[in-house]
């Protein structure tokens, strides 16, 4: 007798984020390609970041996760690249909280992971040569919830009564983000530090007391790209 496999709503999440980064992946490439041939390169990313979120209604600490991709990067003036990515970031942070117990008051790191998806088209000015190069643009960011380990689902966020968080799982699946960052290296291998601002608040579907929580994600990147 067969075996059905049953599919879960975070399987079939993480699915669709991968079928969404494979397919913007071949778009940016065939638009690359199509409009630069002075200097047309794939490259393969890897790298760790730093990822927080700014915010009055948390209390969050820096996690420390990593990211990979593809990106072409594509000459289109004497002083100036344009790059496209697609990078699969694999987020953590730290929110404080304690047990849900009365006689609990030590505070903890809660921690917290999120799987994103993200498509930036940077600008990057060439100051010498190719070498190096002042880089920034837009990213578009897709995520799901956060994962959580079940024995700090019912931890109280610190600040509250009873926000748990199981409760505080929840982001904005859609975000618009800044780069601004610099690469330096040679054709075939750089290396780029970039600063990450989200403008879009990441926390938009938590309620507490009638009230939408607010913050914005940030996020200091260091990477190393092969060009091929």
């Amino acid at each position: 007798m067969a075996t059905l496999i049953k599919s879960t709503p975070k399987m079939n999440k993480t699915y669709f984020l991968l079928l969404v980064a494979t397919t913007l992946l071949f778009v940016t490439k065939s638009f690359s390609q199509s409009r630069y041939n002075d200097y047309n390169r794939l490259g393969i990313t890897a790298g760790i970041h730093q990822f927080d979120i700014t915010t009055n209604d948390l209390v969050t600490t820096k996690g420390t996760g990593f990211h990979g991709g593809l990106s072409t990067r594509g000459t289109v003036g004497k002083h100036f690249d344009m790059v496209y990515f697609l990078h699969l970031n694999r987020h953590e942070i730290n929110m404080l909280g304690r047990e849900n117990t009365i006689l609990t008051t030590t505070v903890e790191e809660i921690p917290m992971k999120l799987l994103a998806a993200k498509l930036g088209v940077l600008g990057s000015y060439k100051l010498g040569g190719n070498h190096f190069s002042i880089e920034f643009g837009p990213v578009l960011q897709l995520s799901d919830k956060f994962e959580l380990e079940s024995t700090f689902e019912d931890y109280i966020l610190e600040g509250y009564d009873t926000f748990t968080a199981k409760d505080a799982r929840k982001t904005s699946n859609i975000n618009v983000n800044g780069i601004i960052g610099f690469s330096a290296g040679f054709e075939t291998f750089k290396i780029s530090v970039q600063y990450e601002y989200g403008f879009t608040n990441v926390l938009s579907k938590l309620t507490v007391d009638n009230k939408t929580l607010k913050g914005n994600t940030t996020q200091l990147s260091g990477s190393a790209t092969f060009y091929l």
